[in-house]
């Protein structure tokens, strides 16, 4: 069956679940920096820059891009505790000023990068290389795996937010850090262990992008707005939201862009994030009051 839709599918039509894939990935630090902490995390585009450039970096010096994609995350996430706990801890009642806080040290970090590596275009090797054939479809190993990754990522985040004392007291702290300090949590450290996994997992997603990418200082604001679309979209602080939302927005970036211009795609890509934005608090009410009246009945 999967062979004969195949033949009526473009040839690189696993790139639609790629895309899918990046923007989840892209989505999961900011899902903890800015779904959950609430913090307006401009940053958020630099730490995907600083993770490829970590990778990159590495590659480098050990030849090893497997080595770099581990060091990126541990790199990104010292940068996002030195962040959180040198600026973002005494701005957490102030939004606007974590927005203006992340903005500036965004530009900070970015002129940094150029400064060491200039302007010039860099490219991270293919780990793997090579491709194999699925359901008629050639698929590149390294395409493959950032797919998996991005599963396996969603799937931990998910059993550790909600199968773990950590995940536990995250949820108190964010929920309620009033409540959660006279509970005996401390509010501060969690705070701090939040934004840090967010930033270490955004540099992860940069190094593992990194190698289907060409890397320039400019290459993190090419994902800032749609990983804040996907989450917005998705509805703060809901990894189902998020993974659903990705599958919308990636899906529909990776179709469009077979039959139209990426600039294009990437504008009615923009209308549907807005529609959905809209109509996505309408929808939730009338689900709400569905299982309500569903309740009813069965009582």
């Amino acid at each position: 069956m999967i062979p004969v839709l195949a033949a009526f599918l473009p040839v690189d039509s696993f790139n639609v679940v790629v895309l899918i894939a990046v923007f989840a990935l892209i989505s999961l630090g900011l899902h903890f920096t800015f779904g959950l902490l609430g913090v307006v995390n401009l940053m958020h585009g630099e730490f995907i820059l600083v993770g490829a450039y970590t990778a990159f970096q590495v590659q480098e010096i050990t030849g090893s891009v497997i080595l770099g994609i581990v060091v990126a995350a541990f790199i990104t996430g010292l940068l996002g505790l030195v962040t959180e706990r040198g600026v973002l801890r005494f701005l957490y009642d102030r939004p606007l000023d974590t927005l203006l806080a992340t903005f500036g040290a965004a530009i900070i970090v970015r002129q940094v990068v150029q400064l060491i590596y200039t302007a010039n275009p860099r490219t991270v090797n293919d780990p793997i290389g090579g491709s194999f054939v699925l359901g008629g479809f050639n698929v590149p190993w390294w395409r493959f795996v950032i797919v998996v990754s991005a599963i396996i990522l969603v799937a931990l985040i998910a059993a550790g937010m909600n199968r773990t004392r950590f995940g536990l007291h995250a949820r108190a702290t964010v929920r309620n850090p009033n409540l959660a300090e006279t509970m005996g949590i401390n509010v501060e450290f969690m705070r701090a262990a939040l934004f840090t996994l967010g930033a270490g997992l955004t540099g992860l997603a940069g190094a593992l992008i990194a190698p289907i990418n060409t890397v320039t200082p400019s290459f993190g604001l090419l994902f800032l707005v749609n990983a804040f679309l996907v989450v917005i979209l998705g509805g703060m602080g809901s990894l189902r939201g998020l993974v659903i939302a990705a599958a919308v927005l990636g899906g529909s970036l990776g179709i469009l862009q077979f039959a139209m211009s990426t600039v294009i795609a990437q504008i009615v890509v923009l209308v549907v994030a807005i529609v959905g934005v809209r109509i996505r608090p309408i929808l939730s009410e009338w689900i709400a009051n569905r299982r309500r009246k569903s309740h009813v009945t069965t009582r």
